[in-house]
């Protein structure tokens, strides 16, 4: 790779406050004033390209994920998915845990600063924190009654009052002729629509069962939503947490 062309490059493009440390042969460290939330410099390297001539490698060697690890970890299916599209949508790809993008020389600059707001968010906690309030609480869900609880026999999105479709529940589970029916509760709009479903369920006279709701958190929701699920449910789960750890054992319970 030939350094003095890079940096001619990035002279070029105003990259003030750029510098290099070459810390293998023929990779070079980037020095460079774009820092984490903490006040750490981005790990990005340049390396040859297999694309050939004019094309550079940016990557990381490994280090946004590692640093990602030390207080997150992606492994549900909707994690993978976000972070997934933030590669994506920052035009960067993963070999194996280390992020990378080829670039053509002429364009180098401006491909560092779109792959290192790239490592800025993936290492964003609050980014995350963001995006599965937004999307994972009910893939979590669906995640766990799907693997830890096939033996009641889960069956998703069951409309029990035929004549009233709109009454939905969003998990049917069945043990030693109980039936249970369990919601998912994220906001103040689903624990209303919950609390009307169970009354309605409840009016129908349908055969005995078991409400179970869980919550995303259960603290955000409003006085009034508290109360209509309290009055109506039969167990709620503050938190999937809770819910994780006692579903089980409550299932076996109600239905011994």
């Amino acid at each position: 790779m030939d350094i003095a062309s890079i940096i001619v490059s990035l002279e070029q493009s105003r990259a003030k406050g750029f510098d290099y440390y070459e810390r293998h042969s023929g990779k070079y460290q980037l020095i460079i004033p774009i820092l984490h939330e903490d006040g750490d410099m981005v790990d990005i390297y340049l390396q040859d390209s297999p694309m050939g001539d004019g094309y550079i490698r940016i990557c990381d060697f490994g280090m946004t994920l590692m640093r990602l690890s030390y207080t997150y970890d992606v492994n549900t299916d909707a994690r993978q998915r976000i972070f997934d599209s933030i590669l994506i949508n920052n035009g960067v790809n993963n070999d194996a845990g280390n992020l990378y993008m080829d670039t053509l020389m002429s364009m180098l600059y401006e491909s560092i600063l779109q792959f290192a707001g790239c490592v800025q968010k993936v290492c964003n906690v609050r980014y995350w924190s963001r995006e599965i309030i937004r999307s994972a609480f009910y893939d979590d869900l669906e995640e766990y009654v799907t693997t830890e609880l096939t033996r009641f026999s889960p069956i998703a999105d069951q409309t029990p009052i035929q004549e009233i479709p709109i009454i939905s529940v969003d998990w049917s589970l069945k043990y030693n002729n109980r039936n249970f029916y369990l919601f998912g509760v994220r906001g103040n709009d689903k624990a209303k629509n919950v609390a009307i479903a169970l009354l309605e369920i409840q009016k129908a006279q349908l055969p005995s069962f078991i409400s179970l709701v869980v919550h995303e958190d259960m603290e955000e929701l409003g006085r009034r939503e508290r109360l209509y699920l309290t009055s109506n449910a039969d167990r709620q789960y503050p938190t999937m947490n809770e819910f994780r750890d006692k579903a089980t054992l409550d299932i076996l319970r109600y239905a011994a």
